[in-house]
Protein backbone atom coordinates (compact mmCIF):
# COMPACT_ATOMS: atom_id res chain seq x y z
CA UNK A 1 0.00 0.00 0.00
CA UNK A 2 1.32 3.45 -0.91
CA UNK A 3 0.15 6.93 -0.10
CA UNK A 4 -0.21 9.48 -2.89
CA UNK A 5 1.16 12.78 -1.66
CA UNK A 6 -0.56 16.01 -2.74
CA UNK A 7 1.91 18.30 -4.47
CA UNK A 8 1.18 21.99 -3.91
CA UNK A 9 2.99 25.16 -5.00
CA UNK A 10 1.96 28.43 -3.42
CA UNK A 11 2.44 31.47 -5.67
CA UNK A 12 3.28 35.04 -4.65
CA UNK A 13 0.52 37.41 -3.59
CA UNK A 14 -0.66 39.61 -6.47
CA UNK A 15 -1.30 43.19 -5.35
CA UNK A 16 -3.37 45.38 -7.67
CA UNK A 17 -3.02 49.03 -6.67
CA UNK A 18 -6.13 50.48 -8.27
CA UNK A 19 -7.35 54.05 -7.96
CA UNK A 20 -10.43 53.20 -5.93
CA UNK A 21 -9.28 50.03 -4.19
CA UNK A 22 -6.33 47.74 -3.53
CA UNK A 23 -6.91 44.04 -4.23
CA UNK A 24 -4.81 41.06 -3.14
CA UNK A 25 -5.04 37.53 -4.53
CA UNK A 26 -2.88 34.46 -3.99
CA UNK A 27 -3.09 31.20 -5.90
CA UNK A 28 -1.54 27.79 -5.62
CA UNK A 29 -1.24 24.87 -7.98
CA UNK A 30 -2.18 21.49 -6.57
CA UNK A 31 -2.06 18.41 -8.79
CA UNK A 32 -2.39 20.53 -11.89
CA UNK A 33 -5.36 22.56 -10.65
CA UNK A 34 -5.32 26.23 -9.68
CA UNK A 35 -6.81 27.15 -6.32
CA UNK A 36 -7.43 30.54 -4.73
CA UNK A 37 -5.62 30.51 -1.38
CA UNK A 38 -6.74 33.95 -0.22
CA UNK A 39 -8.24 37.18 -1.50
CA UNK A 40 -8.88 40.57 0.08
CA UNK A 41 -9.78 44.09 -0.95
CA UNK A 42 -9.77 47.50 0.72
CA UNK A 43 -11.16 50.80 -0.51
CA UNK A 44 -8.60 53.53 -1.10
CA UNK A 45 -9.50 56.55 1.06
CA UNK A 46 -10.45 59.59 -1.01
CA UNK A 47 -7.72 61.65 0.62
CA UNK A 48 -5.07 59.20 -0.63
CA UNK A 49 -6.08 59.01 -4.28
CA UNK A 50 -4.43 62.22 -5.41
CA UNK A 51 -1.71 62.32 -2.77
CA UNK A 52 1.13 59.84 -3.49
CA UNK A 53 2.69 60.14 -0.03
CA UNK A 54 -0.59 59.50 1.78
CA UNK A 55 -1.27 56.58 -0.55
CA UNK A 56 2.06 54.96 0.28
CA UNK A 57 1.48 55.50 4.00
CA UNK A 58 -1.98 53.93 3.74
CA UNK A 59 -0.60 50.90 1.89
CA UNK A 60 2.27 50.43 4.35
CA UNK A 61 -0.26 50.41 7.19
CA UNK A 62 -3.12 48.45 5.58
CA UNK A 63 -1.35 45.72 3.60
CA UNK A 64 0.19 43.95 6.63
CA UNK A 65 -3.27 43.76 8.27
CA UNK A 66 -4.80 42.18 5.17
CA UNK A 67 -1.92 39.73 4.78
CA UNK A 68 -2.16 38.67 8.43
CA UNK A 69 -5.93 38.40 8.82
CA UNK A 70 -7.08 37.04 5.44
CA UNK A 71 -5.08 33.81 5.23
CA UNK A 72 -2.24 34.73 2.86
CA UNK A 73 0.83 32.49 2.90
CA UNK A 74 4.33 33.98 3.14
CA UNK A 75 5.41 37.52 2.31
CA UNK A 76 6.40 37.28 -1.34
CA UNK A 77 4.32 39.49 -3.62
CA UNK A 78 4.11 40.91 -7.13
CA UNK A 79 2.96 44.52 -7.31
CA UNK A 80 1.29 46.18 -10.28
CA UNK A 81 2.44 49.73 -10.98
CA UNK A 82 -0.70 51.89 -11.25
CA UNK A 83 -1.60 52.86 -14.80
CA UNK A 84 -1.19 56.58 -14.11
CA UNK A 85 2.42 55.97 -13.02
CA UNK A 86 3.48 53.81 -15.96
CA UNK A 87 4.10 54.69 -19.61
CA UNK A 88 3.17 52.61 -22.65
CA UNK A 89 4.31 53.52 -26.16
CA UNK A 90 4.30 51.74 -29.54
CA UNK A 91 7.35 52.21 -31.76
CA UNK A 92 8.34 50.74 -35.11
CA UNK A 93 11.91 49.71 -35.76
CA UNK A 94 13.90 47.79 -38.38
CA UNK A 95 14.47 44.08 -37.71
CA UNK A 96 17.41 44.10 -35.33
CA UNK A 97 19.24 41.78 -32.91
CA UNK A 98 17.95 42.02 -29.34
CA UNK A 99 20.83 44.12 -27.95
CA UNK A 100 20.64 46.61 -30.79
CA UNK A 101 16.84 46.67 -30.58
CA UNK A 102 17.01 47.73 -26.91
CA UNK A 103 19.25 50.67 -27.81
CA UNK A 104 17.00 51.67 -30.70
CA UNK A 105 13.94 51.57 -28.46
CA UNK A 106 15.67 53.91 -26.00
CA UNK A 107 16.48 56.30 -28.85
CA UNK A 108 12.91 56.19 -30.16
CA UNK A 109 11.57 57.14 -26.71
CA UNK A 110 13.64 60.31 -26.36
CA UNK A 111 11.33 63.26 -25.78
CA UNK A 112 8.22 61.07 -25.65
CA UNK A 113 8.14 60.07 -21.98
CA UNK A 114 7.34 62.40 -19.04
CA UNK A 115 10.52 61.47 -17.15
CA UNK A 116 14.27 61.07 -17.65
CA UNK A 117 15.00 57.82 -19.48
CA UNK A 118 18.40 57.63 -17.82
CA UNK A 119 16.59 57.10 -14.53
CA UNK A 120 13.81 54.75 -15.60
CA UNK A 121 13.04 51.04 -15.81
CA UNK A 122 12.34 50.31 -19.50
CA UNK A 123 11.23 47.01 -20.98
CA UNK A 124 9.84 46.14 -24.39
CA UNK A 125 7.68 43.46 -26.00
CA UNK A 126 7.90 42.66 -29.71
CA UNK A 127 4.30 42.60 -30.91
CA UNK A 128 5.11 41.28 -34.39
CA UNK A 129 6.64 41.95 -37.78
CA UNK A 130 5.54 44.78 -40.06
CA UNK A 131 6.07 45.42 -43.75
CA UNK A 132 5.62 49.15 -44.14
CA UNK A 133 6.52 50.35 -47.65
CA UNK A 134 7.73 46.86 -48.47
CA UNK A 135 10.44 46.93 -45.80
CA UNK A 136 10.41 44.36 -42.97
CA UNK A 137 10.34 45.80 -39.50
CA UNK A 138 9.12 45.26 -35.95
CA UNK A 139 6.17 46.62 -34.00
CA UNK A 140 7.41 47.07 -30.44
CA UNK A 141 5.46 47.87 -27.26
CA UNK A 142 7.60 49.80 -24.80
CA UNK A 143 6.70 49.83 -21.09
CA UNK A 144 8.50 52.27 -18.80
CA UNK A 145 8.34 53.39 -15.17
CA UNK A 146 10.35 56.12 -13.48
CA UNK A 147 12.87 54.54 -11.13
CA UNK A 148 11.93 56.80 -8.21
CA UNK A 149 8.38 55.39 -8.38
CA UNK A 150 9.79 51.86 -8.25
CA UNK A 151 11.91 52.86 -5.24
CA UNK A 152 8.87 54.39 -3.51
CA UNK A 153 6.98 51.09 -3.73
CA UNK A 154 10.00 49.09 -2.61
CA UNK A 155 10.35 51.39 0.40
CA UNK A 156 6.64 51.00 1.17
CA UNK A 157 7.01 47.22 0.99
CA UNK A 158 9.92 47.25 3.42
CA UNK A 159 7.81 49.20 5.93
CA UNK A 160 5.00 46.69 5.41
CA UNK A 161 7.48 43.80 5.82
CA UNK A 162 6.68 42.47 2.36
CA UNK A 163 9.08 40.94 -0.14
CA UNK A 164 8.42 42.31 -3.63
CA UNK A 165 9.82 39.69 -6.00
CA UNK A 166 8.84 41.67 -9.08
CA UNK A 167 6.79 44.61 -10.34
CA UNK A 168 4.50 44.61 -13.33
CA UNK A 169 2.09 46.64 -15.44
CA UNK A 170 -1.59 45.95 -16.08
CA UNK A 171 -1.42 44.76 -19.73
CA UNK A 172 1.03 41.98 -18.86
CA UNK A 173 -0.97 40.92 -15.79
CA UNK A 174 -4.20 40.77 -17.80
CA UNK A 175 -2.58 38.55 -20.44
CA UNK A 176 -1.08 36.24 -17.82
CA UNK A 177 -4.49 35.91 -16.18
CA UNK A 178 -6.23 34.81 -19.37
CA UNK A 179 -3.40 32.90 -21.06
CA UNK A 180 -4.82 29.57 -19.91
CA UNK A 181 -8.00 30.33 -21.88
CA UNK A 182 -6.08 30.05 -25.14
CA UNK A 183 -4.67 26.55 -24.85
CA UNK A 184 -6.95 25.09 -27.50
CA UNK A 185 -5.69 25.55 -31.04
CA UNK A 186 -8.79 27.44 -32.20
CA UNK A 187 -8.45 29.86 -29.28
CA UNK A 188 -4.70 30.33 -29.70
CA UNK A 189 -5.34 32.18 -32.95
CA UNK A 190 -8.28 34.33 -31.83
CA UNK A 191 -7.75 38.06 -31.51
CA UNK A 192 -9.31 39.52 -28.38
CA UNK A 193 -9.77 43.06 -27.12
CA UNK A 194 -9.58 43.35 -23.33
CA UNK A 195 -11.05 46.56 -21.90
CA UNK A 196 -10.25 47.07 -18.22
CA UNK A 197 -12.67 49.75 -17.01
CA UNK A 198 -11.46 51.55 -13.89
CA UNK A 199 -12.52 54.66 -12.03
CA UNK A 200 -9.72 56.87 -13.37
CA UNK A 201 -8.48 55.09 -16.51
CA UNK A 202 -9.21 52.39 -19.07
CA UNK A 203 -6.69 49.81 -20.21
CA UNK A 204 -6.93 48.82 -23.88
CA UNK A 205 -5.17 45.49 -24.53
CA UNK A 206 -5.26 43.42 -27.71
CA UNK A 207 -3.99 39.84 -27.74
CA UNK A 208 -3.47 37.34 -30.53
CA UNK A 209 -4.12 34.23 -28.52
CA UNK A 210 -1.98 34.77 -25.43
CA UNK A 211 0.46 37.14 -27.18
CA UNK A 212 0.36 40.87 -26.39
CA UNK A 213 0.15 42.87 -29.62
CA UNK A 214 -1.32 46.20 -28.51
CA UNK A 215 -1.55 48.16 -25.26
CA UNK A 216 -2.62 51.66 -24.38
CA UNK A 217 -3.79 53.41 -21.24
CA UNK A 218 -6.66 55.86 -21.75
CA UNK A 219 -6.95 58.42 -18.96
CA UNK A 220 -10.72 58.26 -18.90
CA UNK A 221 -12.75 56.07 -16.59
CA UNK A 222 -16.09 55.81 -14.85
CA UNK A 223 -15.26 58.82 -12.68
CA UNK A 224 -15.29 61.11 -15.70
CA UNK A 225 -18.53 59.52 -16.94
CA UNK A 226 -20.17 60.09 -13.56
CA UNK A 227 -19.04 63.71 -13.54
CA UNK A 228 -20.48 64.28 -17.03
CA UNK A 229 -23.85 62.82 -16.00
CA UNK A 230 -23.84 64.83 -12.78
CA UNK A 231 -23.56 68.12 -14.70
CA UNK A 232 -26.51 67.23 -16.90
CA UNK A 233 -28.73 65.92 -14.10
CA UNK A 234 -27.86 68.52 -11.45
CA UNK A 235 -26.45 65.88 -9.10
CA UNK A 236 -23.05 65.24 -7.57
CA UNK A 237 -20.73 62.67 -9.13
CA UNK A 238 -21.03 60.65 -5.92
CA UNK A 239 -24.83 60.55 -6.28
CA UNK A 240 -24.57 59.38 -9.89
CA UNK A 241 -22.08 56.69 -8.90
CA UNK A 242 -24.34 55.51 -6.08
CA UNK A 243 -27.32 55.26 -8.44
CA UNK A 244 -25.27 53.29 -10.95
CA UNK A 245 -24.10 50.89 -8.24
CA UNK A 246 -27.67 50.39 -7.00
CA UNK A 247 -28.82 49.65 -10.57
CA UNK A 248 -25.94 47.22 -11.04
CA UNK A 249 -26.74 45.32 -7.84
CA UNK A 250 -30.47 45.06 -8.49
CA UNK A 251 -30.12 44.59 -12.24
CA UNK A 252 -32.95 47.09 -12.44
CA UNK A 253 -34.12 49.10 -15.38
CA UNK A 254 -34.85 52.80 -15.01
CA UNK A 255 -31.26 53.98 -14.90
CA UNK A 256 -31.19 54.78 -18.61
CA UNK A 257 -31.30 58.51 -17.91
CA UNK A 258 -27.91 58.21 -16.23
CA UNK A 259 -26.32 56.78 -19.37
CA UNK A 260 -28.19 59.19 -21.64
CA UNK A 261 -26.73 62.02 -19.56
CA UNK A 262 -23.18 60.76 -20.10
CA UNK A 263 -23.69 60.11 -23.81
CA UNK A 264 -21.13 62.67 -25.00
CA UNK A 265 -18.41 61.22 -22.77
CA UNK A 266 -19.35 57.68 -23.78
CA UNK A 267 -19.09 58.68 -27.44
CA UNK A 268 -15.64 60.18 -26.87
CA UNK A 269 -14.51 57.12 -24.93
CA UNK A 270 -15.78 54.79 -27.65
CA UNK A 271 -13.96 56.86 -30.27
CA UNK A 272 -10.67 56.57 -28.38
CA UNK A 273 -11.00 52.80 -28.23
CA UNK A 274 -11.94 52.75 -31.92
CA UNK A 275 -8.77 54.73 -32.70
CA UNK A 276 -6.77 52.06 -30.85
CA UNK A 277 -8.40 49.34 -32.94
CA UNK A 278 -7.68 51.26 -36.15
CA UNK A 279 -4.03 51.47 -35.19
CA UNK A 280 -3.98 47.74 -34.51
CA UNK A 281 -5.66 47.06 -37.88
CA UNK A 282 -3.01 49.14 -39.63
CA UNK A 283 -0.30 46.87 -38.22
CA UNK A 284 -2.11 43.52 -38.49
CA UNK A 285 -4.70 43.98 -41.29
CA UNK A 286 -5.17 40.25 -41.83
CA UNK A 287 -5.94 39.46 -38.15
CA UNK A 288 -8.97 41.52 -37.11
CA UNK A 289 -10.22 41.72 -33.54
CA UNK A 290 -13.04 39.19 -33.08
CA UNK A 291 -14.45 39.95 -29.63
CA UNK A 292 -14.24 42.21 -26.59
CA UNK A 293 -13.90 41.10 -22.97
CA UNK A 294 -14.72 43.69 -20.31
CA UNK A 295 -12.71 43.66 -17.09
CA UNK A 296 -12.14 45.90 -14.08
CA UNK A 297 -14.31 47.13 -11.27
CA UNK A 298 -16.74 48.89 -13.60
CA UNK A 299 -17.29 45.90 -15.89
CA UNK A 300 -20.20 44.71 -13.72
CA UNK A 301 -22.12 47.71 -15.05
CA UNK A 302 -23.76 45.81 -17.91
CA UNK A 303 -25.49 48.88 -19.32
CA UNK A 304 -22.19 50.71 -19.59
CA UNK A 305 -20.50 47.72 -21.26
CA UNK A 306 -23.39 47.21 -23.67
CA UNK A 307 -23.28 50.80 -24.81
CA UNK A 308 -19.54 50.66 -25.39
CA UNK A 309 -19.75 47.30 -27.19
CA UNK A 310 -22.39 48.68 -29.56
CA UNK A 311 -20.08 51.54 -30.49
CA UNK A 312 -17.25 49.08 -31.17
CA UNK A 313 -19.48 46.72 -33.16
CA UNK A 314 -17.95 43.68 -31.47
CA UNK A 315 -19.35 40.61 -29.77
CA UNK A 316 -18.68 41.21 -26.09
CA UNK A 317 -18.80 39.54 -22.70
CA UNK A 318 -17.89 40.28 -19.11
CA UNK A 319 -14.69 38.47 -18.22
CA UNK A 320 -14.36 36.19 -15.23
CA UNK A 321 -10.72 35.47 -14.30
CA UNK A 322 -11.83 32.89 -11.73
CA UNK A 323 -13.70 30.61 -14.18
CA UNK A 324 -11.14 27.79 -14.05
CA UNK A 325 -9.95 28.36 -10.50
CA UNK A 326 -11.22 26.58 -7.41
CA UNK A 327 -12.27 29.53 -5.25
CA UNK A 328 -13.89 27.63 -2.38
CA UNK A 329 -11.11 28.30 0.19
CA UNK A 330 -11.21 32.07 -0.30
CA UNK A 331 -14.55 33.16 -1.72
CA UNK A 332 -17.67 34.63 -0.22
CA UNK A 333 -19.46 37.99 -0.35
CA UNK A 334 -17.64 39.10 2.80
CA UNK A 335 -14.33 38.78 0.92
CA UNK A 336 -15.59 40.63 -2.12
CA UNK A 337 -15.82 37.48 -4.26
CA UNK A 338 -19.37 36.38 -4.91
CA UNK A 339 -19.33 33.39 -7.27
CA UNK A 340 -22.97 33.92 -8.17
CA UNK A 341 -21.72 36.45 -10.71
CA UNK A 342 -18.54 37.11 -12.76
CA UNK A 343 -15.62 38.75 -10.97
CA UNK A 344 -13.96 40.97 -13.62
CA UNK A 345 -12.33 43.23 -11.04
CA UNK A 346 -9.88 40.49 -10.00
CA UNK A 347 -8.13 39.96 -13.35
CA UNK A 348 -5.00 41.99 -12.55
CA UNK A 349 -4.48 40.62 -9.03
CA UNK A 350 -4.94 37.03 -10.26
CA UNK A 351 -2.58 37.61 -13.21
CA UNK A 352 0.07 39.01 -10.90
CA UNK A 353 -0.08 35.97 -8.62
CA UNK A 354 0.15 33.67 -11.62
CA UNK A 355 3.51 35.21 -12.36
CA UNK A 356 3.36 37.98 -14.97
CA UNK A 357 6.62 39.90 -14.67
CA UNK A 358 7.71 42.97 -16.60
CA UNK A 359 10.76 43.67 -14.47
CA UNK A 360 12.42 42.16 -11.44
CA UNK A 361 12.25 44.37 -8.40
CA UNK A 362 15.99 44.05 -7.97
Amino acid sequence: MSLKLRKSRVMPVGIDLGTGAVKLAQLREANGQLELVAAAAARMPQACRDNPQRKLEFLADRLPDLMRTEGFKGRQCVVCVPAAESFVQHVRTPKLPEAELARTVQWELEGKVPFDLEDAVVRHVVAGETHAEGQPGLEVIVLAVARDIVEDYLSMARKARLDIVSMDVEPCAILECFARLFRRREDSERVTLFLDLGEASTQVVVAQGARLVFARNLMVGSGQLDQAAAKVLGLTAEEVHRQRVEAMRSDAAGAEQLYDAMEDELRAMGQEVTNCLRYYDSVFPSQPVERAIFLGGQALDRSLCQRLAQRLNLAAQIGDPLTRINTAPASGPEKGIDRRQPQPAWAVAVGLSLGARLSRAA
